[in-house]
C-alpha cells in the first residue's frame, strides 16, 4: 500500500513538471511578469515609411521612419489575455492595417518569442522570425484609391 502512495507521488511530481515546461503552460506562467515588444522596420528603398501605432489604450500618433529606420516599444500584457496592437502603414500609394501583437500561443509562435519584428519592403510587409532568422510574408500592399 505505501509503495503505491510512493508511485502516485512520482507520477504527479512528473506530471507537475512536464505541464510546468510545456509551451502552452509556460505561456499562462510568463504573461504579466515578462516584456513583449513590437519592433518596426523600414526597409522600403529610399522611401519613407508612415505609419500609426495603437491599442485600446495607446495612440503613438502618425510617425514617420526613414529607410533602414527602426522603431519599437515595449509593454506587459494584461491578465485577461486581450493585449492588442495594430498598426496602419503608408507609402506612397500603398496601405496595410493589420495586428502586430496579440497575446495568444499562436501569434508568439509565429513572432518566435516576445519580439513581434515588422519589416516593410515595397512587395509587402514581413514578420522576422527571431528564432530561424527568417522573413515570412504576411501582408501585401493595398492600393490606395484616390
Amino acid at each position: 500500500m505505501e509503495s503505491s502512495k510512493a508511485i502516485w507521488q512520482f507520477y504527479c511530481v512528473v506530471l507537475l513538471l512536464a505541464s510546468a515546461f510545456a509551451p502552452s503552460t509556460s505561456y499562462w506562467i510568463r504573461r504579466g511578469l515578462t516584456k513583449d515588444y513590437v519592433r518596426i522596420i523600414n526597409n522600403l528603398n529610399n522611401q519613407q515609411l508612415q505609419y500609426q501605432c495603437k491599442s485600446k489604450d495607446d495612440d503613438f500618433g502618425l510617425r514617420s521612419l526613414p529607410p533602414n529606420g527602426e522603431y519599437e516599444w515595449g509593454f506587459r500584457v494584461n491578465l485577461w489575455g486581450s493585449t492588442l496592437y495594430f498598426c496602419n502603414f503608408w507609402y506612397l500609394d500603398n496601405h496595410a492595417v493589420f495586428d502586430v501583437f496579440r497575446d495568444t500561443i499562436d501569434f508568439l509562435y509565429e513572432c518566435g518569442g516576445a519580439h513581434c519584428i515588422w519589416k516593410a519592403k515595397e512587395d509587402g510587409i514581413y514578420l522576422f522570425h527571431i528564432q530561424t532568422k527568417e522573413d515570412k510574408k504576411m501582408h501585401d500592399w493595398e492600393k490606395i484609391k484616390a
